[in-house]
């Protein structure tokens, strides 16, 4: 979780024994379905966009699983990382 808010990722809730995370996109603008898209197509890292768990403010929202090793969030976390450069390109 701190690697994604250093990422600019907001993340006002901290999980208390869940595993996963729901994540402002504001800072990045954009869609949270096309933000999906773009990682999976770009780095094969899967989240969820927002509006697949409600509606308020979901847009803007994307929903984050760590239910992997240690080892390989990390590389999800270098992936989204690289991710974000080509975002913005």
């Amino acid at each position: 979780m701190p690697a994604l808010r250093e990422l600019g990722f907001g993340i006002a809730v901290e999980p208390e024994g869940a595993f996963y995370l729901y994540a402002d996109i504001s800072a990045f603008g954009g869609d949270a379905f096309v933000f999906c898209r773009h990682f999976l197509e770009t780095e094969h890292v899967a989240f969820t966009p927002g509006p697949d768990f409600g509606r308020h403010q979901a847009g803007h929202h994307v929903r984050f699983a760590y239910t992997q090793s240690l080892p390989r969030l990390q590389q999800a976390v270098e992936r989204i990382a690289r991710g974000l450069r080509s975002w913005g390109a």
